[in-house]
């Protein structure tokens, strides 16, 4: 469908573009993180991985679905891992569930509510401590069921700390991208709001002028000189 020359989607062809792209964002950012050491082995230390600000920026777009981001996540860890002399089969839990645990942030973007989390800084600081400290104690959590050790799972993960700072520092950034930390039907609402707001300002000339002092002034004299 066409107007005025533009092609009209809907929101569920938009919703799906979204969660395509930002699939394809998550897949990158974790492959970039797992082959970096082998690229650049003498900065191996400073690995970290996007997979937490990603999950919680579609969950602030789009609710439930991002959920099904991080299981995919732990999922491709594993996968990319298993020729790895270290790798246990039990990581497989360790990783799909505990990221998981992520979900339990669904009830923050309830209350306080998005708009809140997005509108003020430390809200989101929260969320993503949040969002965090969930997968990080979901995967100990998965590694004492799978036999692993709750605290040994949880000394393994401490290196994530570095991914805890960039995450905080991308959502920062982020959040003051108009509509990207935001709900997308209500961005969408907001945006069709303002362009009829601005299309009946353009129809009647309601369009507020400003005129200075001298300007006022000059239009006065003339006023004057007519009588």
């Amino acid at each position: 469908m066409r107007k005025n020359g533009s092609r009209l989607i809907s929101i569920g062809q938009y919703r799906l573009t979204d969660l395509f792209l930002f699939a394809v964002i998550l897949i990158v950012a974790e492959l970039l993180a797992f082959y970096a050491p082998r690229l650049f082995p003498n900065n191996a230390d400073f690995v970290f991985s996007l997979m937490v600000p990603i999950v919680l920026l579609v969950m602030m777009r789009w609710g439930w679905p991002s959920v099904f981001y991080a299981v995919g996540d732990g999922l491709l860890v594993c996968l990319l891992n298993m020729g790895n002399e270290n790798f246990n089969n039990s990581l497989f839990g360790v990783y799909v569930i505990g990221n998981a645990f992520i979900a339990l942030l669904l009830i923050m973007t309830k209350f306080p509510g998005k708009e809140r989390i997005a509108g003020k800084w430390y809200f989101s600081v929260l969320f993503v401590v949040a969002g965090w400290l969930a997968v990080f104690l979901g995967r100990a959590c998965a590694g004492a069921c799978f036999g692993l050790g709750f605290v040994n799972v949880l000394q393994s993960q401490l290196w994530d700390l570095l991914s805890l700072a960039v995450g905080i520092a991308l959502i920062l950034i982020l959040r003051r991208l108009d509509g990207m930390f935001e709900d997308q039907k209500h961005y969408l609402l907001r945006v069709e709001k303002e362009k009829r707001e601005k299309m009946k300002r353009d129809t009647f000339g309601d369009e507020p002028v400003e005129i200075d002092e001298e300007s006022l002034s000059i239009l006065n004299k003339r006023d004057n000189d007519l009588y």
